[in-house]
């Protein structure tokens, strides 16, 4: 599902699903609004079967207890569907409302098992994406789009034009009324090249907050699967490959760990060829400057090689083992994730 909020997504719809396959019937509280702090993005779900059974959240646990009510009451017919808004609260009093100070926007639903845009969402193959349609008003229809499909209303194309490029989550306002737009695609890859106690950390580190890791290595006594659980694969091939083999494209990101420029180099020339999202490299200035120039030598110029992460991870927390290391690399992908990456100023951010 998207990038926004992956896993919380999936796992809601999995229940739902489950729910659905025992004729119990559920509905759901979308996050569709967030201004000032929140918890959790756009997109973020909570659902409720007839049996008070809850999946999900939408908020750290501020406002879920009254949403469930709500839900329940949907589910015995009283109302349909409809918005709630959440403001703040402070200090220690009973009402409810966000401690962190935000406001949210939270759109409740009558779940519908038979829904064409629901098989179709969980049809999708791992590697698809395509685009649900939620109509904020009426009976709260939902539409699947695919890429190359029409959306439902002509005034939504130009929105969902720019969603199908930077993913996430919108509300969009039609002469129709209003959607929201949720861009449904698979997890963000991540290419490790070089079996080492670091990828072996990130590997796992990174697989919790929703990346697919692939870790090539020719090296079958370094890149053991066993060494690597939460991997979705491991590629015995040399870097140009077995990056393209582990799905490497523009939209992956791929962390050069193997300090070894047998396999650096050719790693980084494969990457920047892809237009790969994010580029990092291990290594010190040194080894910067040694990589860097067998990139020049290959015809990459200034521009290209600025698009190396190098030295790869944040420095400001001052990692040393390996787990550390692991952790600041992370957190440098989290950010690129997120467009949050400052500009590269050749000495890694």
């Amino acid at each position: 599902m998207g990038g926004y909020d992956v896993l919380l997504m999936k796992d809601v719809m999995d229940i739902v699903r489950g729910w659905d396959a025992a004729g119990v019937a559920s509905a759901e509280a979308i996050l569709v609004g967030v201004q000032h702090s929140s918890p959790r993005q756009p997109g973020a779900r909570l659902a409720v079967n007839e049996r008070g059974e809850m999946i999900g959240a939408v908020s750290m646990g501020c406002v879920e207890s009254d949403l469930r009510e709500h839900l329940l009451r949907l589910l015995r017919g009283e109302g349909g569907a409809r918005m709630v808004h959440y403001g703040a609260s402070f200090g220690p009093s009973l009402e409810v409302g966000l401690s962190c100070g935000g406001e949210i926007d939270v759109w409740l639903r009558r779940h519908d098992p038979g829904c064409k845009a629901w098989k179709e969402a969980g049809r999708l193959g791992p590697e698809e994406q395509a685009i649900l349609l939620t109509r904020l008003g009426g009976d709260s229809e939902q539409v699947l789009v695919r890429p190359g499909e029409a959306p439902p209303a002509e005034d939504l194309a130009a929105a969902l034009g720019a969603l199908w490029i930077r993913g996430g989550t919108r509300r969009v306002t039609t002469a129709e009324g209003v959607w929201f737009a949720e861009h449904l695609a698979p997890p963000p890859r991540l290419l490790l090249v070089g079996a080492s106690p670091i990828s072996m950390a990130l590997c796992e580190l990174a697989s919790r907050v929703g990346f697919r890791v692939w870790v090539v290595d020719p090296r079958r006594d370094f890149a053991r699967a066993d060494l690597f659980p939460e991997a979705a694969g491991v590629v015995h091939r040399w870097p140009q490959e077995g990056l393209p083999e582990a799905g490497l494209d523009e939209r992956s990101y791929v962390a050069v760990l193997a300090h070894d420029a047998k396999l650096d180099v050719p790693a980084l020339d494969t990457a920047l060829r892809a237009k790969a999202r994010y580029i990092g490299l291990l290594g010190s200035a040194g080894t910067q400057a040694d990589r860097h120039r067998a990139l020049r030598e290959a015809g990459f110029g200034d521009e290209d090689i600025a698009r190396i992460r190098g030295p790869i991870g944040l420095k400001a927390i001052g990692a040393l083992e390996p787990t550390e290391i692991a952790v600041a690399i992370l957190a440098e992908l989290i950010m690129a994730r997120r467009g949050k990456l400052p500009a590269n100023n050749g000495t890694g951010a």
